[in-house]
């Protein structure tokens, strides 16, 4: 099994850009072409659908190899026995989080300096750091980070962080450029014509 330390492409299950494919098919592409985490993100989906589907992901992350991360929910991230959770700012703080996970991973979005710097001190495994680049993924959109603070961020951050935000093929070379060489992305990925085939460019440039 993959650490954290070996990151580079951090990947996700189809949520709303299934487009009437096989959700497992999907991930499998994904996991060929490189992905080293898997994030389970459906939140489309029922309780019961979630955990249909989450533990079909989780033997698959396992026979592979790959992190398998759950976004927001711990009690999904205990009952489906993931590597981890990943929190955002408005999420259960880890200093809560921690005792009910024990050893497991935990990551935590950021979108500012402070907010890495709290992440740091409370204990995170890793965090998100974004949006880099302008998005249509999350409704809710913060504002830009840019490759400015990336930089910086490479600079102060003692543990993992992954860019998140508007990131593809076209603009992840300016990321590594910057300095980061781990990358979470989505529509990129999912609405690409091959999906191996792109994350194993896009695992390439990270490397």
């Amino acid at each position: 099994m993959k650490t954290f330390e070996d990151v580079k492409l951090y990947c996700f299950s189809p949520g709303r850009f299934l487009r009437n494919r096989d959700p497992v098919q999907v991930v499998s592409a994904e996991i060929k072409g490189g992905a080293d985490v898997i994030q389970f993100r459906e939140k489309q989906m029922s309780r019961r659908e979630s955990l249909e589907l989450g533990f079909k992901l989780r033997d698959l992350t396992r026979r592979e190899g790959v992190l398998f991360i759950v976004n927001d929910d711990i009690d999904l991230a205990l009952i489906l026995d993931a590597d981890g959770v990943h929190l955002g700012q408005d999420d259960i703080p880890i200093r809560f989080a921690r005792p009910l996970l024990k050893r497991k991973i935990i990551g935590i979005s950021t979108h500012t300096i402070a907010q890495v710097n709290e992440a740091v001190a409370s204990g995170a495994d890793y965090i998100g750091f974004g949006p880099v680049f302008e998005t249509d993924t999350k409704e809710d959109k913060e504002d830009l980070v840019g490759l400015e603070l990336i930089s910086m961020v490479t600079q102060i951050c003692p543990i993992p962080f992954v860019a998140i935000g508007g990131i593809g093929k076209d603009n992840i070379r300016s990321l590594v450029e910057a300095g980061c060489c781990r990358a979470a992305i989505i529509s990129d990925i999912m609405l690409a014509p091959d999906i191996e085939e792109r994350c194993t460019i896009l695992r390439r440039i990270l490397s």
